[in-house]
């Protein structure tokens, strides 16, 4: 991939020409480096975590945010700051994560890892809830079927799609399975990504495909 040939696609709006088409399959995910070019097909449900950020362009003749249309000169300079930001050898494609055991009939699967988010998915039977003990601020949201979320003294049900921020200072969570969430963080990499999967036999090249820098010392995920 040229900038030259990347510009003038994303000029003629062929996306076709210049972007790579990848089926959806439900459960997996696709971390994003920054400067990377992408967009959903229709009919796609995704979660999306990424890093804040205040440098974002648009490549559509349309506003996102309610759909009107882009004027010729604001579309020239909204690709001229995109060819300022984009990365031309970024590459990213599925993974599945990386799972441990954690319990009886509880799977922690570490979906992406980068130094500015992690993302993981906890899913938990029957026979013992889901616990969870944290040190930074977690944003837990609910891929399946209603759960209870008990946190000190609170304890309240959680609902299919519904995110709930739990303060760092709740320290522990417990959940009443059937389970099937996500926690997304800010991590301390030895401690909370590294750390468990070097411990649970996993090479450090693959802990490194989990995202930049998660198997080293010190973008956006769906």
């Amino acid at each position: 991939m040229t900038a030259e040939r990347l510009h003038a696609a994303l000029r003629a709006q062929d996306f076709d020409a210049v972007l790579r088409r990848l089926p959806v399959r439900a459960g997996e995910t696709l971390y994003v480096p920054g400067g990377t070019p992408h967009s959903f097909g229709p009919d796609t449900l995704v979660y999306e975590i990424e890093q804040t950020s205040d440098v974002q362009q648009h490549a559509m003749r349309w506003k996102m945010e309610d759909g009107s249309p882009v004027g010729d000169a604001e579309f020239a300079s909204r690709l001229d700051m995109l060819m300022q930001q984009v990365d031309l050898h970024t590459r990213p494609d599925f993974t599945p994560g990386l799972g441990i055991a954690v319990g009886d009939g509880v799977r922690r699967v570490f979906l992406c890892a980068g130094p500015y988010f992690v993302l993981e998915r906890w899913q938990a039977g029957t026979v013992e809830p889901l616990r969870h003990s944290f040190a930074t601020a977690q944003v837990l949201s609910n891929v399946g079927a209603p759960v209870r979320v008990r946190t000190g003294v609170r304890n309240e049900e959680l609902g299919p799609a519904e995110t709930l921020l739990l303060p760092a200072a709740c320290a522990e969570v417990e959940i009443t399975g059937p389970a099937d969430v996500l926690f997304g963080y800010l991590p301390d990499l030895d401690r909370d990504v590294r750390g468990p999967l070097l411990a649970a036999g996993y090479p450090r090249p693959l802990v490194d495909s989990l995202g930049p820098g998660a198997g080293r010392a010190g973008g956006g995920a769906f």
